[in-house]
């Protein structure tokens, strides 16, 4: 992984934890503020429903486990008022079932606001990734490569697109059924995907179609990452024959285009591999405008 990524990836894992710190801080400060206001006010004023919205914010961003303990403390926080407060209840078990009654208010906020959170995303990776591999999907793929681009004018590094195709692959759906041809599919993105470095970007396009977005890489490691996607596959195609796979491997020393251009660039070139009729490699370099 380049220090770049490491970089980001400290720099996300910070935030992450600077915002469940932040959320924290103000969950205390509110529900100290809260039961302050309750208890010098001899319990008139109740404002139960608004520690709603700190166990709100603490069950979104820090999940159920978070927003149930949360409910926990706000629940807590009220019955300590209600046994400090002044007040006097008709019975002594009243501020007791008061606690019971808002802890599972709170706890059933948490719940539910958690549960929105984890659905939407589920529903946002599986809107970016294929069914059937797990691997990213067009849009996901030309999406990163989009990012990817703007990366390297910035920094003026090299990166590489590979585009792979499957050849006769209808002849296996057509003599065995589309479950083998789900399993060499499948097969397929395995043996991409431990094909890749940790800053790689893999993606079923489409079909039987694959392309794997090579950031920050010089020509000589492109081809050699291009011929070892190519023994890996067809290695991996050997349970089904007679699949092979034809690679093209499109490598730019800056990045003077958009990525859909970049991408038929690595397409034209597999689209030559198929035509020649050997299941191999072949790679392009396209130098920096002067």
């Amino acid at each position: 992984m380049d220090k770049a990524r490491i970089s980001s990836f400290i720099l996300g894992a910070y935030w992450l934890g600077w915002r469940r710190w932040l959320a924290w801080s103000i969950f205390g400060s509110v529900i100290f503020l809260l039961g302050a206001a309750r208890s010098v006010t001899d319990a008139d004023f109740a404002f139960a429903s608004m520690a709603l919205l700190p166990v709100l914010v603490i069950a979104w961003v820090g999940g159920k486990r978070n927003g149930l303990i949360a409910a926990s403390l706000a629940a807590a926080m009220w019955t300590v008022a209600d046994v400090v407060s002044d007040r006097q209840f008709s019975s002594l078990w009243i501020p007791w079932t008061n606690a019971v009654t808002r802890w599972m208010t709170y706890s059933l906020v948490a719940f539910l606001v958690a549960q929105v959170r984890l659905q939407l995303e589920r529903e946002h990776k599986h809107a970016s990734r294929d069914v059937l591999t797990g691997l990213h999907n067009r849009r996901a793929f030309l999406e990163a490569g989009a990012a990817e681009v703007e990366r390297s004018k910035r920094y003026s590094h090299p990166l590489a697109v590979t585009f792979l195709d499957l050849d006769k692959f209808k002849q296996i759906n057509d003599s065995k059924g589309h479950d083998a041809g789900d399993a060499a599919l499948r097969a397929v993105a395995r043996a991409l995907f431990g094909s890749m470095r940790s800053g790689d970007h893999v993606a079923r396009l489409g079909g039987d179609e694959f392309a794997v977005l090579l950031p920050e890489i010089s020509d000589e490691a492109a081809a050699e990452t291009g011929r070892k996607i190519s023994m890996a596959v067809n290695a991996a195609l050997e349970a089904f024959p007679p699949v092979k796979g034809s690679v093209g491997v499109a490598w730019f020393e800056t990045a003077d285009r958009l990525f859909p251009e970049m991408l038929k660039a690595a397409d034209e070139l597999m689209y030559e591999v198929k035509q020649s009729g050997a299941a191999d490699m072949r790679l392009r370099r396209f130098a920096a405008p002067k």
